[in-house]
C-alpha cells in the first residue's frame, strides 16, 4: 500500500471512530466544517468534474500523483479567496469536466503536463465554488476550512479507490472499463453544457 493509500486509510478510520451524534455541535461553528466538506460532491457539475479529475489522477503513475494533488490543494485554497461565485461557474465545470473526462479516457497516463495544469484548473473552480454566503467570520472560515478538506480528500478517496481497484483486478478489461467510465461522465458534463446554452422553450 502506498503512503497516499495509507493516509486516505487512516482518515476513513477516523471518519468511521466518529463519537455519538449530539444534538447541537459541541463547537460552534463546527457544523459548517461539515456542510462545507460535502459542498465539492453537492450539485452535479462539481461532482462529474470531481468524478473526472479523479479518474484522470489515478490514470497516471503512483509517483506522478504529488504533482497532481500538490496542484489541486494550492489551486482549491486559491479559489476560496476570489469572492462570491460568478454565474459562469457552473458552465465553467461542467467544461473542465468534459476536458478532463476526455484526457483520461482517449490519453490515459500520458501528457503530464496537460493534466497537471487541468486538475488545478479544477481545483481551482472547485474552491471558488465552495465560498459560504457572507456571515460571520469564524462561521465562514469553518465552512471553507471543510470544503477544503472534503474536496482535497474526495480526490484523494476517488484515486485511492480506482488504485485499489486495479490492484486488485489486474485485468485489462478493467482498465477498459474505466476509460469508458470517463468517456460516460464526459459526455454527461457535455450534455449539461449543450442543456445550458439551449434556448428556453
Amino acid at each position: 500500500m502506498t503512503p497516499l493509500l495509507r493516509v486516505g486509510a487512516a482518515a476513513l478510520a477516523v471518519a468511521l471512530c466518529a463519537g455519538p451524534a449530539m444534538a447541537h455541535a459541541p463547537i460552534p461553528g463546527i457544523k459548517g466544517f461539515y456542510i462545507g466538506a460535502l459542498h465539492p460532491f453537492s450539485t452535479p457539475p462539481q461532482a462529474l468534474m470531481m468524478l473526472g479529475a479523479g479518474l484522470l489522477v489515478a490514470g497516471h503513475a503512483v509517483y506522478r500523483a504529488k504533482f497532481f494533488f500538490a496542484g489541486f490543494a494550492l489551486t482549491s485554497l486559491l479559489g476560496l479567496f476570489t469572492g462570491q461565485p460568478p454565474a459562469w461557474l457552473d458552465t465553467a465545470m461542467y467544461a473542465a469536466a468534459a476536458l478532463v473526462c476526455a484526457l483520461a479516457a482517449l490519453l490515459p497516463g500520458r501528457v503530464l503536463p496537460g493534466a497537471t495544469l487541468l486538475t488545478a484548473l479544477c481545483g481551482l473552480l472547485i474552491g471558488m465554488a465552495s465560498v459560504p454566503d457572507p456571515g460571520p467570520a469564524r462561521d465562514m472560515a469553518f465552512t471553507m476550512s471543510g470544503a477544503l478538506f472534503g474536496a482535497n480528500l474526495g480526490l484523494l478517496y476517488i484515486w485511492g479507490g480506482t488504485l485499489f481497484l486495479k490492484e486488485r483486478i489486474p485485468q485489462d478489461w478493467l482498465a477498459i472499463g474505466l476509460r469508458i467510465l470517463a468517456a460516460w461522465i464526459g459526455a454527461i458534463a457535455l450534455l449539461m453544457l449543450a442543456l445550458a446554452y439551449a434556448p428556453a422553450a
